[in-house]
């Protein structure tokens, strides 16, 4: 297993959960500078997302991005602006955590290996 591409893709996590995050703190605010940051981080979220799809299937590739992403932002969401999560809310999760470990199972050994 190549470890070049996941530290790609969990940098463009980081990114996404970085745009995402500060997407809440321009909408409440308005400030310029965040939206700035909000834009540069999303689209160096892209870029390392793309880059990511080099070297592992695009299918894993953004269902990793998309799901890790998604938990975070409803962790952060709950813990830093009052957002509720409920048990369906959760059992939605946990199916989509599911759904990637299948999708990650489905992915050819040799073709990650390259």
């Amino acid at each position: 297993m190549l470890v070049k591409p996941w530290l790609f893709l969990l940098a463009a996590i980081a990114a996404e959960i970085s745009g995402v995050t500060t997407m809440k703190v321009v909408s409440d605010s308005g400030s310029w500078t965040a939206l700035l940051f909000m834009y540069a981080m999303i689209g160096l979220s892209f870029y390392f997302l793309a880059t990511t799809m080099q070297y592992l299937p695009m299918a894993l590739t953004y269902a990793t991005w998309e799901t890790i992403g998604l938990i975070a932002i409803a962790f952060i969401g709950f813990r830093f602006f009052g957002e509720q999560v409920s048990t369906l809310k959760l059992v939605g999760m946990g199916v989509l955590l599911v759904g990637v470990m299948l999708v990650n199972l489905g992915v050819p050994r040799q073709v990650e290996e390259s």
